[in-house]
Protein backbone atom coordinates (compact mmCIF):
# COMPACT_ATOMS: atom_id res chain seq x y z
CA UNK A 1 0.00 0.00 0.00
CA UNK A 2 1.51 3.29 -1.06
CA UNK A 3 1.19 5.90 1.63
CA UNK A 4 2.13 9.50 2.16
CA UNK A 5 5.63 10.20 3.53
CA UNK A 6 4.37 11.23 6.95
CA UNK A 7 2.17 8.19 7.23
CA UNK A 8 4.99 5.99 5.99
CA UNK A 9 7.05 7.37 8.85
CA UNK A 10 4.77 5.51 11.22
CA UNK A 11 2.89 8.34 12.88
CA UNK A 12 -0.56 7.23 11.84
CA UNK A 13 0.35 3.62 12.56
CA UNK A 14 1.40 4.63 16.08
CA UNK A 15 -1.79 6.61 16.38
CA UNK A 16 -3.90 3.62 15.45
CA UNK A 17 -2.31 1.40 18.08
CA UNK A 18 -2.35 4.11 20.74
CA UNK A 19 -6.01 5.03 20.34
CA UNK A 20 -7.65 1.88 19.01
CA UNK A 21 -8.25 0.45 22.49
CA UNK A 22 -9.48 3.82 23.72
CA UNK A 23 -11.91 4.11 20.82
CA UNK A 24 -13.27 0.60 21.35
CA UNK A 25 -13.75 1.19 25.07
CA UNK A 26 -15.41 4.58 24.80
CA UNK A 27 -17.68 3.85 21.86
CA UNK A 28 -18.21 0.12 21.92
CA UNK A 29 -21.68 0.28 23.39
CA UNK A 30 -22.82 2.81 20.82
CA UNK A 31 -21.45 0.86 17.92
CA UNK A 32 -22.94 -2.35 19.20
CA UNK A 33 -26.38 -0.83 18.89
CA UNK A 34 -25.43 0.69 15.54
CA UNK A 35 -24.32 -2.70 14.24
CA UNK A 36 -27.84 -4.08 14.59
CA UNK A 37 -29.34 -1.20 12.61
CA UNK A 38 -26.89 -1.60 9.73
CA UNK A 39 -25.55 -4.51 7.71
CA UNK A 40 -22.36 -5.33 9.62
CA UNK A 41 -19.51 -7.12 7.86
CA UNK A 42 -16.23 -8.25 9.41
CA UNK A 43 -13.29 -8.68 7.08
CA UNK A 44 -9.53 -8.55 6.86
CA UNK A 45 -9.28 -5.89 4.18
CA UNK A 46 -6.08 -3.86 4.15
CA UNK A 47 -5.30 -1.85 7.25
CA UNK A 48 -8.80 -1.10 8.43
CA UNK A 49 -8.83 -0.05 12.07
CA UNK A 50 -11.93 -2.02 12.97
CA UNK A 51 -15.07 -3.78 11.81
CA UNK A 52 -16.56 -2.85 8.47
CA UNK A 53 -19.79 -1.12 9.52
CA UNK A 54 -21.99 0.77 7.08
CA UNK A 55 -22.46 4.40 8.07
CA UNK A 56 -19.26 4.44 10.15
CA UNK A 57 -15.77 5.49 8.98
CA UNK A 58 -12.39 6.30 10.52
CA UNK A 59 -10.68 9.69 10.29
CA UNK A 60 -7.01 9.69 11.33
CA UNK A 61 -5.10 12.94 11.71
CA UNK A 62 -1.51 13.78 12.58
CA UNK A 63 -0.08 17.28 12.93
CA UNK A 64 3.72 17.22 13.10
CA UNK A 65 5.27 20.65 12.88
CA UNK A 66 4.13 22.23 9.63
CA UNK A 67 2.93 18.91 8.19
CA UNK A 68 -0.68 17.79 8.51
CA UNK A 69 -1.63 14.27 7.40
CA UNK A 70 -5.26 13.20 7.17
CA UNK A 71 -6.49 9.72 6.33
CA UNK A 72 -10.08 8.62 5.74
CA UNK A 73 -10.89 4.89 5.86
CA UNK A 74 -14.48 4.09 4.94
CA UNK A 75 -16.67 1.26 3.72
CA UNK A 76 -17.30 1.91 0.04
CA UNK A 77 -21.05 1.93 0.69
CA UNK A 78 -20.70 5.20 2.60
CA UNK A 79 -19.14 6.87 -0.43
CA UNK A 80 -20.70 5.09 -3.42
CA UNK A 81 -23.86 3.41 -2.19
CA UNK A 82 -22.44 0.02 -3.23
CA UNK A 83 -19.33 -2.08 -2.60
CA UNK A 84 -19.04 -4.48 -5.53
CA UNK A 85 -16.72 -3.92 -8.48
CA UNK A 86 -18.81 -1.82 -10.86
CA UNK A 87 -19.58 -2.97 -14.39
CA UNK A 88 -22.58 -0.86 -15.41
CA UNK A 89 -22.05 2.57 -16.92
CA UNK A 90 -24.07 4.10 -14.10
CA UNK A 91 -21.93 2.56 -11.35
CA UNK A 92 -18.73 3.48 -13.17
CA UNK A 93 -19.91 7.07 -13.52
CA UNK A 94 -20.82 7.17 -9.82
CA UNK A 95 -17.36 5.89 -8.92
CA UNK A 96 -15.56 8.40 -11.12
CA UNK A 97 -17.62 11.26 -9.68
CA UNK A 98 -16.79 10.14 -6.13
CA UNK A 99 -13.10 9.93 -6.98
CA UNK A 100 -13.19 13.47 -8.40
CA UNK A 101 -14.87 14.71 -5.22
CA UNK A 102 -12.44 12.92 -2.91
CA UNK A 103 -9.48 14.41 -4.77
CA UNK A 104 -10.67 17.77 -3.48
CA UNK A 105 -9.44 17.72 0.10
CA UNK A 106 -12.04 20.23 1.22
CA UNK A 107 -14.71 17.65 0.47
CA UNK A 108 -13.40 15.77 3.51
CA UNK A 109 -11.98 18.42 5.83
CA UNK A 110 -12.03 22.22 5.83
CA UNK A 111 -8.97 23.97 7.21
CA UNK A 112 -8.93 27.56 8.51
CA UNK A 113 -7.43 29.94 5.94
CA UNK A 114 -5.28 31.50 8.65
CA UNK A 115 -3.28 28.27 8.84
CA UNK A 116 -1.99 28.79 5.29
CA UNK A 117 -2.17 25.08 4.40
CA UNK A 118 -1.22 23.87 0.93
CA UNK A 119 -2.27 20.43 -0.27
CA UNK A 120 0.88 18.52 -1.25
CA UNK A 121 -0.47 15.10 -2.15
CA UNK A 122 -3.66 13.07 -2.42
CA UNK A 123 -3.78 9.26 -2.56
CA UNK A 124 -7.00 7.34 -3.21
CA UNK A 125 -7.04 3.58 -2.78
CA UNK A 126 -9.76 0.97 -3.26
CA UNK A 127 -10.22 -2.19 -5.30
CA UNK A 128 -13.23 -0.42 -6.80
CA UNK A 129 -11.16 2.56 -7.91
CA UNK A 130 -8.49 0.26 -9.31
CA UNK A 131 -11.12 -1.63 -11.31
CA UNK A 132 -12.58 1.54 -12.79
CA UNK A 133 -9.15 2.87 -13.71
CA UNK A 134 -8.04 -0.40 -15.31
CA UNK A 135 -7.28 -0.08 -19.00
CA UNK A 136 -9.34 -3.13 -19.90
CA UNK A 137 -12.46 -2.79 -17.77
CA UNK A 138 -14.05 -5.77 -19.49
CA UNK A 139 -11.46 -8.01 -17.83
CA UNK A 140 -13.30 -7.37 -14.57
CA UNK A 141 -16.83 -7.75 -15.90
CA UNK A 142 -16.90 -11.53 -15.85
CA UNK A 143 -15.79 -11.44 -12.21
CA UNK A 144 -18.59 -9.13 -11.20
CA UNK A 145 -20.84 -11.94 -10.01
CA UNK A 146 -18.12 -13.27 -7.71
CA UNK A 147 -17.55 -9.80 -6.30
CA UNK A 148 -21.21 -8.84 -5.85
CA UNK A 149 -21.07 -9.58 -2.13
CA UNK A 150 -17.56 -8.21 -1.57
CA UNK A 151 -17.30 -5.54 1.11
CA UNK A 152 -14.65 -3.20 -0.24
CA UNK A 153 -13.26 -0.18 1.58
CA UNK A 154 -12.02 3.19 0.37
CA UNK A 155 -8.95 5.01 1.68
CA UNK A 156 -8.29 8.70 0.99
CA UNK A 157 -5.03 10.20 2.24
CA UNK A 158 -4.08 13.87 2.22
CA UNK A 159 -0.86 15.67 3.16
CA UNK A 160 -0.67 19.41 3.71
CA UNK A 161 2.12 21.84 4.52
CA UNK A 162 0.90 24.70 6.72
CA UNK A 163 2.75 28.01 7.04
CA UNK A 164 0.96 28.80 10.31
CA UNK A 165 0.07 25.46 11.94
CA UNK A 166 -0.70 27.22 15.22
CA UNK A 167 -3.96 28.35 13.61
CA UNK A 168 -5.13 24.73 13.38
CA UNK A 169 -6.93 24.88 16.70
CA UNK A 170 -10.21 23.85 15.07
CA UNK A 171 -11.02 21.93 11.88
CA UNK A 172 -14.40 21.32 10.28
CA UNK A 173 -15.27 17.98 8.68
CA UNK A 174 -17.14 18.50 5.40
CA UNK A 175 -17.42 14.80 4.50
CA UNK A 176 -20.97 14.51 5.80
CA UNK A 177 -22.22 17.15 3.37
CA UNK A 178 -20.68 15.46 0.33
CA UNK A 179 -21.27 11.84 1.36
CA UNK A 180 -24.39 11.81 3.58
CA UNK A 181 -24.44 8.02 3.84
CA UNK A 182 -21.57 8.53 6.31
CA UNK A 183 -23.27 8.95 9.68
CA UNK A 184 -20.37 8.66 12.14
CA UNK A 185 -16.65 9.32 11.94
CA UNK A 186 -14.34 7.83 14.55
CA UNK A 187 -11.65 10.47 15.06
CA UNK A 188 -8.14 9.50 16.11
CA UNK A 189 -5.62 12.33 16.24
CA UNK A 190 -2.10 13.21 17.33
CA UNK A 191 -1.26 16.92 17.57
CA UNK A 192 1.10 19.05 19.67
CA UNK A 193 -1.73 19.14 22.22
CA UNK A 194 -1.57 15.36 22.59
CA UNK A 195 -3.68 12.40 21.52
CA UNK A 196 -7.43 12.45 21.26
CA UNK A 197 -10.28 10.36 19.98
CA UNK A 198 -13.98 10.89 19.60
CA UNK A 199 -17.03 10.63 17.39
CA UNK A 200 -18.09 13.15 14.77
CA UNK A 201 -21.39 13.50 12.93
CA UNK A 202 -23.15 15.94 10.62
CA UNK A 203 -24.43 17.83 13.67
CA UNK A 204 -21.08 17.65 15.47
CA UNK A 205 -18.46 18.10 12.76
CA UNK A 206 -15.93 20.39 14.42
CA UNK A 207 -12.59 19.06 15.66
CA UNK A 208 -11.08 21.07 18.51
CA UNK A 209 -7.48 20.66 19.64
Amino acid sequence: MRVLPLIAGGLLTSLAFALHAHSNHDHGHKHHAHDHSHDKHHHDHGDSLGAHVHGVANLNLVLDGAILAVELDSPADNILGFEYLPSSNTDIATTRAAMDTLRQADSVISLPSAAGCTLDEVTLESPIFAAVEATHQHDHDHKHGDKARAHNDISAQYQFTCSNPEALSTLDVSLFEHFPRTETLILQAITPSGQQGGELSAGNNRIRF
